[in-house]
């Protein structure tokens, strides 16, 4: 979308550093729309009226409408002062998308996209029961993306009942393994768990892509065998990319990290947070349950997640 602004101020007047004459409209280019949308000045002046939003077509003179054109946002609500002239500021971890919304939703499971993936959140229920001679349980919460649209993660709450010394729950952001055939475009290798370009090109390798693969980042050490530019997916041969490829389930975040579960806690306690993360198609949550004391012991989760959609109608 094309983004226009008007100076309706009466003179000439500078803003985000570029000068626009007395009714005259400044186009603004994508890479300057962040700093336009932070800009105080800016936005004290489309509340004022001295400048003006233009979506590409027409001039928005409604301020609260034109600062949506501006801001992609959903429309901004108008507070009970000054007679409903103010807009009103209303903190959210809800993610914003350009079109459509997400809901929130509390959960203790995942979607079962092995078994029946027609189902949300038909998944495996986030309770843990750790027996004697049973050192770790492990549970996996996976989502549809394809069925059932995009998924971001924002909170997780935990209870457990007759935890003993060292016991501890951690769970940690996978990525799935890449999906490989060996049958047409065997353009890779295998070296080990990792997956790379054939050095002899295209055709001279064992395996090829069965569906998309998942990402493994690098960017922290840039020692991975491919990069990604959010459209094509590149070999670097020298192995300096941003990304690896595994035939392995392979852990890149570690998002609870070793809560302790000594005693008993019978009422949920919030892990709360000021952010929200997506968990893009190929990724999931593994959580491990140790049983470090080797007695009988359980614990439920919930999270706070969300979702483009809820049921299924």
């Amino acid at each position: 979308m094309s983004i226009r602004i008007k100076n309706t101020s009466g003179a000439e007047g500078t803003w985000v550093g570029q000068m626009i004459e007395a009714d005259a409209y400044y186009d603004v280019p994508e890479a300057e729309l962040a700093e336009w949308i932070d800009d105080a000045d800016v936005f004290a002046d489309v509340a004022s009226g001295n400048l003006v939003i233009n979506d590409g077509a027409v001039d928005i003179l409604e301020p609260s409408k034109g600062w949506k054109i501006i801001s992609r946002t959903q429309q901004l609500p108008l507070s009970d002062i000054d007679e409903g002239k103010k807009l009103a500021v209303h903190p959210s971890y809800k993610p914003r998308l350009e079109s459509g919304t997400t809901y929130a939703v509390w959960t203790g499971a995942g979607d079962d996209v092995v078994s029946d993936p027609s189902v949300i959140g038909g998944g495996d229920l986030l309770h843990f029961v750790a027996d004697t001679g049973t050192a770790e349980v492990v549970k996996e919460i996976r989502f549809d993306h394809d069925a059932f649209g995009r998924v971001w993660v924002h909170e997780a709450y935990l209870k457990f009942n007759g935890g003993g010394e060292g016991d501890y729950i951690s769970a940690d952001v996978m990525a799935t393994g890449a999906p490989l055939q060996t049958v047409a475009n065997l353009d890779l290798v295998i070296d080990g768990d990792l997956v790379k370009f054939a050095p002899g090109g295209p055709g001279t390798g064992t395996h090829g892509f069965a569906d998309t693969p998942t990402l493994v980042p690098r960017t922290y050490s840039m020692d991975g065998d491919w990069d990604y530019d959010g459209e094509n997916l590149t070999p670097n041969m020298l192995g300096e990319g941003e990304y690896q490829i595994r035939t392995v389930d392979t852990a890149i975040h570690r998002y609870v990290n070793k809560i302790p579960c000594y005693g008993s806690c019978p009422n949920y306690f919030s892990m709360t947070s000021d952010e929200t993360a997506e968990l893009r198609a190929g990724y999931f949550l593994r959580v491990n349950m140790h049983n470090v004391s080797d007695t009988n012991w359980h614990a439920s989760i919930i999270m706070e997640i969300y979702r483009e959609r809820t049921v299924d109608p």
